[in-house]
């Protein structure tokens, strides 16, 4: 009986670690003004960069939205859809290798040698840099 009891235990245990390693992570994509407008389930060991995830998927979004794991008042978004999604929606985003410090710096340079003096583009260029390797990932 105490044999049995203990090979329960130890199955239980390991699915419930398994259970969390394969889990997906849900974030909330939020509108400039803070408003959570839908819920993303992204694959589980995805690298993609969840805000243009959420600007790919949501239409509510139209380029506008970041991803953040949790909202500002630190609860669930209540009645907002969650759209779980696919590896096969997530093959026309580009790369999703994560965005190191030299990267980040090369696009920035690139994008001011375009700009030719232009202070608007400058200021897009600076704009971009500012949120360039960060995942967005920060909670609002």
């Amino acid at each position: 009986m105490k044999r049995f009891l203990f090979v329960s235990l130890v199955l239980a245990l390991t699915l419930a670690a398994a259970s969390m390693a394969m889990a997906q992570s849900t974030l909330y994509c939020v509108k400039p003004n803070g408003a959570a407008v839908a819920a993303i389930t992204m694959p589980p060991g995805d690298t993609h960069d969840p805000s243009v995830v959420c600007n790919a998927v949501v239409p509510q979004c139209y380029l506008t939205c970041t991803a953040v794991l949790q909202t500002q008042m630190g609860g669930a978004a209540a009645n907002v859809p969650t759209i779980p999604v696919t590896r096969q929606m997530l093959q026309n985003l580009g790369n999703p290798a994560p965005e190191t410090p030299a990267m980040c710096a090369q696009q920035y340079q690139r994008c001011v040698a375009k700009c030719r003096g232009d202070r608007a583009c400058i200021s897009y260029c600076q704009s971009v840099r500012s949120g360039c390797g960060t995942g967005n990932r920060r909670g609002w």
